[in-house]
């Protein structure tokens, strides 16, 4: 096909994903909130869930056909954020229509009418004010200042300042929501194993025996709304932050008001962060231990606050039941936070429910299984909870976690090495991407070169050091 083929192929495949998303959109639940829903919320959970998913396979081949025609996929114009900003403040702009100055073109008004205008442009100003103030905390505003700050202490800052310059210089935008991650990541110098599984496999009972004390609350249904951090303290409490509100500091009994799906449904109180301190003998300072929400639940906010966790992970362990049959959802939790440049670990948990024989069969099978799925081999633990086999856990630990505890800062390190080695993969494959575009080819390359430089720059500091 020639360029103009193309061209009007990516065209329509754009429409195509437009109304498809419009149609994804107006089956989910949100749209009924809205008091302008143009439709009745007729489909069901199960028939959303198929609808996207198909949409989704739809998507992919698109994808896959313009990577096989060589047709240039369009780059994004700017971040979400910055959209969002922008459409809010067009909201305010309307809102200014309906101001008693504008509603006299209408028609008389009564003072009263006019007051009461006043006070309902005010009111909707104020709230879209306060939004507008809290989607202006970028991820990126204060790049510049971290970037110096970290310089004076870590090695692999020279080549992470090269590649924020590329990605703000070029407009790579899906980049920088991940670089800001970075950045939060090396600001924080700990070590974060994340625990994570399928609802019920026992992540939060698994965390309770490790810190020796019921920290954590535990349930059968889905019971983690938001990621929970742990580290070391001199007392137990829990300090909770807030997307709009002042921070909290509470005891541990007040927990579950915050952190779980059943007292905080969907997140409705917008907690950002939940961080518990305990005096527990197997947590050293600069580790954190945190417990994500639970995977393959009808509580898809607690899995999409999951998902959004894995790139700051720097140990995974990831839980699977040994009642239940292994899915392709567990191994693709393993293998995306391997593509997040973390370490991984499998734990069969519950293994008390199997005899001796069946455990090492269960076993097997998961390692077998990893193997084949990601091709590189896994450590695989059977580890219980339940006093009668609760020496699989203490084992497991003391084989192959605790070694890992006692080096936490050079396991943390070379996370970090790895998935500044990943981001700087993506920035190169996005640039390589855009060589296809005749008129901007020269600046692409010449970023190429200048990351290449950085790769220098990045090594000659570590043999300074």
């Amino acid at each position: 096909m020639n360029e103009s083929q193309l061209r009007h192929l990516v065209v329509s495949f754009r429409h195509i994903d437009e109304l498809l998303g419009e149609a994804v959109r107006n089956l989910s639940a949100e749209a009924d909130a809205s008091p302008f829903a143009r439709y009745t919320q007729d489909a069901s959970p199960v028939q959303r869930k198929v609808v996207a998913d198909h949409v989704a396979g739809i998507r992919r081949a698109m994808a896959r056909i313009m990577d096989e025609v060589g047709a240039p996929r369009p780059a994004p114009v700017s971040g979400a954020l910055w959209a969002a900003q922008s459409q809010v403040a067009a909201a305010r702009i309307a809102i200014d229509e309906l101001r008693p100055r504008v509603m006299r073109g209408y028609g008389a008004l009564s003072d009263a009418d006019a007051v009461r205008l006043d006070g309902i442009a005010a009111e909707l100003d104020a709230a879209l004010e306060r939004l507008l103030a809290y989607l202006a905390q970028g991820p990126d505003a204060d790049l510049p200042a971290r970037l110096q700050r970290l310089e004076q202490t870590r090695d692999e800052v020279p080549l992470l300042r090269e590649l924020a310059r590329i990605v703000t210089d070029h407009g790579l935008v899906g980049l920088r929501g991940t670089l800001s991650l970075l950045l939060e990541r090396l600001e924080g110098d700990g070590f974060e194993i994340g625990v994570f599984g399928r609802v019920s496999s026992g992540k939060s009972s698994l965390l309770n025996r490790l810190l020796g004390a019921p920290v954590l609350p535990v349930g059968v249904t889905p019971v983690t709304a938001v990621p929970t951090r742990i580290r070391l303290g001199e007392h137990s409490r829990a300090m909770i932050e807030f997307a709009q509100s002042p921070p909290l500091t509470i005891g541990l009994e007040r927990l579950p008001e915050f952190s779980t799906e059943q007292q905080n449904p969907g997140n409705r109180k917008h907690v950002t962060r939940i961080l518990v301190e305990v005096p527990a003998g197997r947590l050293p300072p600069g580790v954190t231990w945190v417990d994500t929400p639970g995977l393959g639940s009808l509580a898809t906010d607690g899995a999409a606050e999951t998902d959004a966790y894995l790139p700051r992970c720097d140990l995974g362990l990831v839980l699977i039941d040994a009642g239940a049959v292994p899915t392709p959802e567990d191994f693709a939790l393993v293998q995306r936070l391997l593509r997040a440049g973390a370490s991984a670990m499998v734990l069969v948990s519950k293994a008390d429910l199997l005899d001796a024989p069946d455990r090492q069969r269960v076993v097997d099978y998961v390692r077998q299984q990893l193997g084949a799925q990601l091709g590189t081999p896994l450590a695989v633990y059977p580890v219980s909870v339940k006093d009668a086999a609760a020496s699989l856990c203490e084992a497991w630990f003391d084989e192959a976690l605790q070694p890992l505890l006692r080096t936490h800062g050079e396991q943390a390190a070379a996370a970090m090495r790895r998935k500044i080695g990943l981001f700087r993969e993506a920035v190169e494959r996005t640039l390589e991407a855009r060589l296809g575009q005749p008129a901007a080819a020269p600046r692409y390359a010449a970023a190429l070169a200048a990351l290449r430089a950085g790769d220098e720059l990045c090594e000659a500091a570590r043999r300074a050091a």
